[in-house]
Protein backbone atom coordinates (compact mmCIF):
# COMPACT_ATOMS: atom_id res chain seq x y z
CA UNK A 1 0.00 0.00 0.00
CA UNK A 2 1.22 3.41 -0.77
CA UNK A 3 0.43 6.58 0.33
CA UNK A 4 -1.53 7.26 -3.10
CA UNK A 5 -3.86 4.44 -2.46
CA UNK A 6 -7.09 5.53 -3.55
CA UNK A 7 -9.88 5.06 -1.20
CA UNK A 8 -12.94 3.54 -2.12
CA UNK A 9 -16.50 4.23 -0.30
CA UNK A 10 -18.25 0.64 0.16
CA UNK A 11 -21.40 0.07 -0.82
CA UNK A 12 -23.68 -2.54 -1.26
CA UNK A 13 -22.86 -4.60 -4.99
CA UNK A 14 -19.64 -2.24 -5.36
CA UNK A 15 -16.23 -3.40 -6.04
CA UNK A 16 -15.32 -1.40 -3.02
CA UNK A 17 -17.40 -4.27 -0.96
CA UNK A 18 -15.66 -7.28 -2.52
CA UNK A 19 -12.19 -5.71 -1.69
CA UNK A 20 -13.37 -4.87 2.14
CA UNK A 21 -14.59 -8.72 2.47
CA UNK A 22 -11.49 -9.89 0.69
CA UNK A 23 -9.10 -7.57 2.85
CA UNK A 24 -9.36 -9.69 6.13
CA UNK A 25 -7.86 -12.74 4.26
CA UNK A 26 -4.62 -10.86 2.94
CA UNK A 27 -4.01 -9.60 6.15
CA UNK A 28 -3.66 -12.78 8.12
CA UNK A 29 -3.08 -15.53 5.13
CA UNK A 30 -1.11 -18.42 6.97
CA UNK A 31 -1.57 -17.34 10.34
CA UNK A 32 -2.86 -20.19 12.55
CA UNK A 33 -4.13 -18.41 14.91
CA UNK A 34 -6.70 -16.66 12.78
CA UNK A 35 -10.60 -17.32 13.05
CA UNK A 36 -12.18 -15.80 10.28
CA UNK A 37 -15.81 -14.72 10.60
CA UNK A 38 -18.17 -16.16 7.76
CA UNK A 39 -19.26 -13.70 5.22
CA UNK A 40 -22.98 -13.38 5.95
CA UNK A 41 -22.40 -12.63 9.35
CA UNK A 42 -19.44 -9.88 8.35
CA UNK A 43 -22.34 -8.45 5.49
CA UNK A 44 -25.12 -7.93 8.55
CA UNK A 45 -23.04 -6.24 11.15
CA UNK A 46 -21.79 -4.18 8.52
CA UNK A 47 -25.02 -3.27 6.65
CA UNK A 48 -27.41 -3.04 9.94
CA UNK A 49 -30.78 -1.46 9.46
CA UNK A 50 -29.89 1.11 12.87
CA UNK A 51 -27.24 2.56 11.08
CA UNK A 52 -28.36 3.26 8.05
CA UNK A 53 -27.73 6.64 6.53
CA UNK A 54 -25.73 6.63 9.97
CA UNK A 55 -21.99 5.35 8.64
CA UNK A 56 -19.49 5.56 5.75
CA UNK A 57 -16.70 2.69 4.82
CA UNK A 58 -13.90 3.11 3.09
CA UNK A 59 -11.07 0.54 1.52
CA UNK A 60 -8.14 0.98 -0.37
CA UNK A 61 -5.57 -1.74 -1.37
CA UNK A 62 -4.27 -2.52 2.22
CA UNK A 63 -6.83 -1.40 4.62
CA UNK A 64 -10.33 -0.53 5.63
CA UNK A 65 -12.50 1.04 7.95
CA UNK A 66 -16.26 1.60 8.83
CA UNK A 67 -17.17 5.28 10.63
CA UNK A 68 -20.64 5.24 12.53
CA UNK A 69 -22.94 7.55 14.12
CA UNK A 70 -24.32 5.96 17.36
CA UNK A 71 -28.15 6.42 17.50
CA UNK A 72 -28.35 6.21 21.08
CA UNK A 73 -25.06 6.91 23.06
CA UNK A 74 -23.96 10.70 23.77
CA UNK A 75 -20.94 11.96 25.30
CA UNK A 76 -20.48 14.30 28.31
CA UNK A 77 -21.70 17.26 26.14
CA UNK A 78 -24.87 15.60 24.79
CA UNK A 79 -23.35 14.71 21.30
CA UNK A 80 -23.71 11.70 19.76
CA UNK A 81 -20.59 9.51 19.65
CA UNK A 82 -18.59 8.27 16.54
CA UNK A 83 -17.33 5.11 16.44
CA UNK A 84 -14.70 3.64 13.79
CA UNK A 85 -14.70 -0.19 13.13
CA UNK A 86 -13.87 -2.78 10.98
CA UNK A 87 -10.43 -1.21 10.93
CA UNK A 88 -7.57 -3.99 9.15
CA UNK A 89 -4.26 -3.07 7.50
CA UNK A 90 -2.01 -5.51 5.58
CA UNK A 91 0.66 -6.19 7.83
CA UNK A 92 4.19 -5.58 6.57
CA UNK A 93 2.43 -2.69 4.15
CA UNK A 94 1.33 -0.36 6.58
CA UNK A 95 2.24 2.90 4.75
CA UNK A 96 1.71 5.78 7.94
CA UNK A 97 0.82 8.43 5.33
CA UNK A 98 -1.41 5.77 3.95
CA UNK A 99 -3.32 4.60 6.94
CA UNK A 100 -3.37 8.37 8.43
CA UNK A 101 -5.47 9.48 5.27
CA UNK A 102 -7.51 6.64 5.89
CA UNK A 103 -8.03 7.63 9.69
CA UNK A 104 -8.87 11.31 8.59
CA UNK A 105 -11.00 10.74 5.94
CA UNK A 106 -13.25 9.01 8.99
CA UNK A 107 -12.64 11.41 10.84
CA UNK A 108 -13.86 14.30 9.06
CA UNK A 109 -16.91 12.76 8.18
CA UNK A 110 -17.65 12.49 12.01
CA UNK A 111 -16.98 15.66 12.65
CA UNK A 112 -19.75 17.04 10.04
CA UNK A 113 -21.95 14.47 10.94
CA UNK A 114 -22.28 15.95 14.63
CA UNK A 115 -20.17 13.12 16.50
CA UNK A 116 -18.53 14.68 19.35
CA UNK A 117 -16.07 11.98 21.08
CA UNK A 118 -14.90 9.52 18.74
CA UNK A 119 -14.41 6.10 20.40
CA UNK A 120 -12.63 2.41 18.79
CA UNK A 121 -12.55 0.22 17.74
CA UNK A 122 -15.47 -0.78 17.76
CA UNK A 123 -18.04 -2.32 15.26
CA UNK A 124 -21.17 0.02 16.47
CA UNK A 125 -22.09 -0.93 20.39
CA UNK A 126 -19.71 -3.38 22.96
CA UNK A 127 -22.69 -6.14 21.81
CA UNK A 128 -20.65 -6.44 18.91
CA UNK A 129 -16.64 -6.33 17.98
CA UNK A 130 -15.14 -3.64 19.87
CA UNK A 131 -11.91 -3.60 21.71
CA UNK A 132 -8.14 -4.00 20.32
CA UNK A 133 -5.78 -6.76 21.76
CA UNK A 134 -2.03 -4.77 22.94
CA UNK A 135 -0.49 -8.03 24.10
CA UNK A 136 1.37 -9.84 25.65
CA UNK A 137 0.81 -12.25 22.56
CA UNK A 138 2.71 -15.34 23.87
CA UNK A 139 -0.29 -17.05 24.42
CA UNK A 140 -2.37 -18.43 21.62
CA UNK A 141 -6.17 -16.65 20.89
CA UNK A 142 -9.45 -17.86 22.59
CA UNK A 143 -12.62 -17.96 21.25
CA UNK A 144 -14.79 -14.94 20.61
CA UNK A 145 -11.41 -13.14 21.72
CA UNK A 146 -10.25 -9.54 19.77
CA UNK A 147 -7.36 -11.01 17.67
CA UNK A 148 -5.28 -8.45 15.51
CA UNK A 149 -1.73 -7.72 14.69
CA UNK A 150 0.50 -5.98 17.30
CA UNK A 151 1.16 -3.40 15.05
CA UNK A 152 -2.59 -1.70 15.54
CA UNK A 153 -2.30 0.00 18.32
CA UNK A 154 0.95 1.57 17.64
CA UNK A 155 -1.61 2.95 14.22
CA UNK A 156 -3.98 4.22 16.39
CA UNK A 157 -2.22 5.53 18.70
CA UNK A 158 0.17 7.89 15.74
CA UNK A 159 -3.66 9.09 14.74
CA UNK A 160 -4.33 11.31 17.68
CA UNK A 161 -5.69 8.40 19.97
CA UNK A 162 -5.45 7.78 23.46
CA UNK A 163 -6.67 4.89 25.63
CA UNK A 164 -10.24 5.30 27.18
CA UNK A 165 -10.65 2.16 28.89
CA UNK A 166 -8.84 -0.92 29.69
CA UNK A 167 -9.46 -4.82 29.92
CA UNK A 168 -7.78 -7.75 30.58
CA UNK A 169 -7.65 -11.75 29.89
CA UNK A 170 -6.38 -14.28 32.54
CA UNK A 171 -5.83 -17.72 32.38
CA UNK A 172 -6.43 -19.51 36.32
CA UNK A 173 -6.38 -22.82 37.49
CA UNK A 174 -9.37 -24.55 38.04
CA UNK A 175 -8.41 -26.50 41.24
CA UNK A 176 -7.25 -23.06 43.10
CA UNK A 177 -10.69 -21.67 42.38
CA UNK A 178 -12.53 -24.45 43.57
CA UNK A 179 -10.51 -24.52 46.37
CA UNK A 180 -10.39 -20.78 47.46
CA UNK A 181 -14.31 -19.93 46.95
CA UNK A 182 -15.90 -22.99 48.13
CA UNK A 183 -16.47 -21.30 51.59
CA UNK A 184 -18.30 -18.28 49.79
CA UNK A 185 -20.31 -21.48 48.16
CA UNK A 186 -21.26 -22.77 50.85
CA UNK A 187 -22.61 -19.79 52.81
CA UNK A 188 -24.79 -18.43 49.53
CA UNK A 189 -26.29 -21.71 49.97
CA UNK A 190 -27.38 -21.65 53.74
CA UNK A 191 -28.87 -18.49 53.05
CA UNK A 192 -30.93 -20.11 50.75
CA UNK A 193 -29.64 -19.36 47.49
CA UNK A 194 -29.61 -22.39 44.81
CA UNK A 195 -27.63 -22.74 41.71
CA UNK A 196 -29.34 -24.24 38.39
CA UNK A 197 -27.95 -25.74 35.20
CA UNK A 198 -29.27 -24.49 31.92
CA UNK A 199 -31.81 -26.54 30.15
CA UNK A 200 -30.88 -27.10 27.21
CA UNK A 201 -34.38 -28.31 26.22
CA UNK A 202 -36.01 -24.64 26.81
CA UNK A 203 -32.61 -23.02 24.87
CA UNK A 204 -34.67 -20.32 23.59
CA UNK A 205 -36.33 -19.48 26.81
CA UNK A 206 -33.08 -19.97 28.47
CA UNK A 207 -31.39 -17.51 27.19
CA UNK A 208 -34.50 -15.08 27.32
CA UNK A 209 -33.63 -15.49 30.70
CA UNK A 210 -30.39 -14.38 30.24
CA UNK A 211 -31.09 -11.15 28.32
CA UNK A 212 -33.97 -9.98 30.51
CA UNK A 213 -30.95 -10.09 33.50
CA UNK A 214 -28.61 -8.62 31.67
CA UNK A 215 -30.50 -5.80 30.46
CA UNK A 216 -31.28 -5.04 34.10
CA UNK A 217 -27.04 -6.42 35.19
CA UNK A 218 -25.64 -3.77 32.33
CA UNK A 219 -27.94 -0.86 31.87
CA UNK A 220 -25.66 1.25 33.85
CA UNK A 221 -22.63 0.46 32.34
CA UNK A 222 -20.38 2.87 30.58
CA UNK A 223 -21.17 2.51 26.78
CA UNK A 224 -24.32 0.44 27.34
CA UNK A 225 -26.95 -0.14 24.30
CA UNK A 226 -30.19 -1.76 24.36
CA UNK A 227 -30.67 -4.59 22.09
CA UNK A 228 -34.29 -6.20 21.14
CA UNK A 229 -34.52 -9.58 22.58
CA UNK A 230 -34.90 -10.59 19.01
CA UNK A 231 -31.09 -9.15 18.29
CA UNK A 232 -29.72 -10.66 21.24
CA UNK A 233 -31.15 -14.49 19.81
CA UNK A 234 -29.64 -13.68 16.66
CA UNK A 235 -25.94 -12.99 18.07
CA UNK A 236 -26.52 -16.67 19.99
CA UNK A 237 -28.39 -18.17 17.08
CA UNK A 238 -24.91 -20.25 15.94
CA UNK A 239 -23.41 -20.87 19.21
CA UNK A 240 -25.72 -23.74 20.36
CA UNK A 241 -22.86 -26.43 19.15
CA UNK A 242 -20.15 -24.29 20.96
CA UNK A 243 -21.72 -24.66 24.65
CA UNK A 244 -21.89 -27.15 27.28
CA UNK A 245 -25.13 -26.36 29.81
CA UNK A 246 -23.08 -27.72 32.27
CA UNK A 247 -20.99 -24.42 32.64
CA UNK A 248 -23.94 -22.47 32.44
CA UNK A 249 -25.48 -21.82 35.44
CA UNK A 250 -28.48 -19.46 37.30
CA UNK A 251 -28.74 -18.68 40.73
CA UNK A 252 -32.32 -18.06 42.27
CA UNK A 253 -32.94 -16.82 45.57
CA UNK A 254 -34.82 -18.21 48.47
CA UNK A 255 -37.85 -16.55 46.70
CA UNK A 256 -37.54 -18.03 43.88
CA UNK A 257 -36.36 -15.24 41.87
CA UNK A 258 -33.50 -15.05 39.55
CA UNK A 259 -30.75 -13.74 41.56
CA UNK A 260 -27.93 -14.23 38.79
CA UNK A 261 -25.58 -15.80 35.76
CA UNK A 262 -22.67 -17.36 34.78
CA UNK A 263 -22.57 -17.78 31.16
CA UNK A 264 -19.08 -20.20 30.14
CA UNK A 265 -18.05 -22.20 27.54
CA UNK A 266 -15.52 -24.61 26.53
CA UNK A 267 -12.41 -22.82 24.33
CA UNK A 268 -13.32 -24.61 21.15
CA UNK A 269 -10.78 -22.63 19.31
CA UNK A 270 -9.40 -24.76 17.26
CA UNK A 271 -12.86 -26.33 16.36
CA UNK A 272 -14.10 -23.26 14.64
CA UNK A 273 -11.30 -22.03 13.51
CA UNK A 274 -10.62 -25.18 11.08
CA UNK A 275 -14.38 -24.18 9.81
CA UNK A 276 -12.04 -21.25 8.22
CA UNK A 277 -15.10 -19.09 8.20
CA UNK A 278 -17.61 -21.27 6.26
CA UNK A 279 -20.89 -23.18 7.23
CA UNK A 280 -20.98 -25.96 4.71
CA UNK A 281 -20.95 -29.80 5.36
CA UNK A 282 -16.76 -29.77 4.98
CA UNK A 283 -16.80 -26.98 7.74
CA UNK A 284 -18.94 -28.72 10.31
CA UNK A 285 -16.84 -32.19 9.74
CA UNK A 286 -13.87 -29.77 10.10
CA UNK A 287 -15.38 -28.57 13.24
CA UNK A 288 -16.69 -31.73 15.00
CA UNK A 289 -12.83 -33.53 14.04
CA UNK A 290 -11.60 -30.91 15.90
CA UNK A 291 -14.86 -30.40 18.95
CA UNK A 292 -13.09 -32.13 22.11
CA UNK A 293 -9.96 -30.45 21.79
CA UNK A 294 -10.80 -27.43 24.09
CA UNK A 295 -8.19 -27.58 26.82
CA UNK A 296 -9.87 -24.63 29.05
CA UNK A 297 -13.48 -23.31 29.51
CA UNK A 298 -13.88 -19.69 28.98
CA UNK A 299 -15.55 -17.84 31.93
CA UNK A 300 -17.25 -14.79 29.67
CA UNK A 301 -20.21 -13.33 31.82
CA UNK A 302 -21.12 -13.01 35.44
CA UNK A 303 -23.58 -11.06 36.80
CA UNK A 304 -25.68 -10.76 40.30
CA UNK A 305 -28.94 -8.83 40.40
CA UNK A 306 -29.09 -5.77 42.60
CA UNK A 307 -30.27 -6.84 46.24
CA UNK A 308 -28.54 -10.16 45.99
CA UNK A 309 -24.34 -8.55 45.78
CA UNK A 310 -23.87 -9.30 49.25
CA UNK A 311 -24.54 -12.99 49.61
CA UNK A 312 -21.52 -14.11 47.87
CA UNK A 313 -23.48 -14.95 44.45
CA UNK A 314 -20.78 -14.17 42.21
CA UNK A 315 -18.25 -16.66 44.09
CA UNK A 316 -20.90 -19.36 44.39
CA UNK A 317 -21.49 -18.85 40.74
CA UNK A 318 -17.74 -18.91 40.19
CA UNK A 319 -17.31 -22.22 42.51
CA UNK A 320 -19.87 -23.96 40.47
CA UNK A 321 -18.37 -23.16 36.90
CA UNK A 322 -14.86 -24.34 38.19
CA UNK A 323 -15.80 -27.09 39.92
CA UNK A 324 -18.21 -28.75 36.81
CA UNK A 325 -14.70 -27.27 34.48
CA UNK A 326 -12.68 -30.12 36.99
CA UNK A 327 -15.09 -32.42 37.15
CA UNK A 328 -15.06 -32.52 33.70
CA UNK A 329 -10.90 -32.50 32.95
CA UNK A 330 -10.29 -28.87 32.38
CA UNK A 331 -7.33 -27.54 34.67
CA UNK A 332 -7.57 -24.00 33.52
CA UNK A 333 -9.81 -21.40 32.21
CA UNK A 334 -10.11 -18.04 30.93
CA UNK A 335 -11.18 -15.40 32.42
CA UNK A 336 -12.48 -13.15 29.79
CA UNK A 337 -12.15 -9.72 28.95
CA UNK A 338 -13.03 -7.89 32.20
CA UNK A 339 -12.41 -4.33 32.68
CA UNK A 340 -9.30 -3.61 34.67
CA UNK A 341 -10.38 -2.54 38.38
CA UNK A 342 -14.33 -4.92 38.07
CA UNK A 343 -14.33 -6.68 40.80
CA UNK A 344 -14.96 -9.90 38.23
CA UNK A 345 -11.31 -9.62 37.92
CA UNK A 346 -10.55 -10.63 41.62
CA UNK A 347 -12.49 -14.39 41.42
CA UNK A 348 -9.27 -16.21 41.15
CA UNK A 349 -8.42 -17.54 44.53
CA UNK A 350 -4.89 -15.58 43.54
CA UNK A 351 -4.33 -18.07 40.89
CA UNK A 352 -4.50 -15.98 37.32
CA UNK A 353 -1.99 -15.07 35.04
CA UNK A 354 -2.38 -12.14 32.44
CA UNK A 355 -2.89 -13.62 29.13
CA UNK A 356 -3.29 -10.72 27.49
CA UNK A 357 -4.53 -6.42 27.78
CA UNK A 358 -6.60 -4.70 25.44
CA UNK A 359 -7.45 -1.35 24.78
CA UNK A 360 -10.88 1.11 23.97
CA UNK A 361 -9.53 4.16 22.12
CA UNK A 362 -11.13 8.00 22.36
CA UNK A 363 -10.42 11.01 20.52
CA UNK A 364 -11.52 13.76 21.76
CA UNK A 365 -14.58 16.01 20.55
CA UNK A 366 -13.35 19.35 18.82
Amino acid sequence: MTGRSRLLEVVPGSRALALFLRLPGEVYRDDPDYNATPRREVLASLFRPDFAGRQRAWVTDGARLVARISPTLRDGSGQPYGMIGFFEVREGEADVAAVARLFATAIAWLREAGAGEILGPMDGDTWHKHRLSVGPFADPPFLLEPYNPPSYAALWEANGFEVLERYASTRVDTLAVVAGLEGKHQAAAEAGYRLRRFDPARFREELGRIYRMSRVLFAGNFLYTEISEEAFFALYAGARSLLDPDLIWFAQAPGGEDAGFLFAFPDRFRAVAAMQGRRGPLAILRFLLHRNEAEAVNFKTLGVMPGHRRAGLASALMWQGHRIALDKGYRAANHCLFREGNPSGELDAGSARVMRHYHLYRLAAR
